[in-house]
């Protein structure tokens, strides 16, 4: 694995490199660094080359004044062009797959497949705006470390947290390292964007979607329901799972990608 950063709108954006073949992009959500991702990419590395960027505004790379979802799907493609990649297997957890959705829409060449991860392509209700709007007051308040402390235990099962309290603690102190600009500038980016059910609709491509039996933040039930009837998406329900399907059953996530990949022929992709 190799460490690198490079210049996206006069920013550093930090990414890391792993192994070799058909290239995997691996999207972490909000409070959470590419550090999420180090177990789940050094399995696929063993098959795959996979990228794990920290998005703007998280880990090594810094925020943008008037940061969108957009503007990080652009920082995901400058990466690619600079790393000349022409078409990948994009994988977005929560934050992470708003991030695809948008560039599905911004980039639909370069995907070969998509894989939304405890994520959804719905704009925020105006209930979820007034919610964000209080976290932001609250961070403008100082009380940044008391929001991550209470919204970090919300986003696992709760036998997990009983059973692996050291996994919880560990993403407690990865999300503790996002600095208030970083989080304020993140949050207004996810309130503000746009729906995008058709993008996912529409789409040419195989769809992976995998959700959370006991997700708190969006329920598997509405994954089933806005799924059904569409040929090119394919529901996996982890059934032990909160919001954070890679740590809580990291075995089961790594059998359900290798499984999408093999039955979409994504490594012949690469020799084509």
């Amino acid at each position: 694995m190799t460490s690198s950063k490079i210049i996206f709108n006069s920013k550093s954006l930090a990414f890391n490199d792993y192994g070799k073949g058909f290239p995997i992009v691996l999207l972490h959500g909000y409070l959470e660094t590419n550090e999420i991702w180090n177990n789940l990419a050094k399995e696929l590395s063993k098959k795959f080359r996979v990228i794990c960027p920290d998005l703007p505004g998280h880990g090594k790379s810094e925020y943008h004044e008037n940061q969108t979802v957009e503007l990080m799907a652009n920082a995901v493609n400058n990466l690619l062009v600079h790393l000349k990649i022409e078409k990948v297997f994009l994988i977005g957890h929560s934050m992470g797959g708003y991030v695809a959705l948008a560039f599905a829409g911004l980039f639909p060449e370069k995907l070969s497949a998509l894989c939304l991860f405890h994520s959804n392509p719905y704009a925020d209700s105006c209930e979820k705006k007034i919610m964000r709007l209080h976290e932001i007051e609250l961070i403008n308040k100082g009380k940044k470390n008391l929001i991550i402390k209470t919204t970090i235990p919300k986003l696992f099962a709760k036998a997990f947290i009983e059973q692996r309290k050291m996994l919880v603690v560990q993403s407690l102190n990865i999300a503790l390292k996002t600095s208030k600009k970083g989080m304020l500038a993140c949050l207004l980016a996810i309130m503000n964007r746009p729906d995008r059910t058709q993008v996912l609709k529409n789409m040419k491509i195989p769809v992976l979607w995998i959700a959370g039996k006991h997700d708190e933040l969006f329920s598997y039930t509405k994954v089933l329901k806005i799924s059904k009837g569409i040929k090119h998406i394919k529901t996996k329900v982890l059934e032990i799972s909160g919001h954070n399907g890679m740590l809580e059953e990291p075995d089961k996530t790594l059998q359900l990608l290798n499984n999408f990949m093999e039955s979409n022929n994504l490594k012949e992709a690469e020799k084509k």
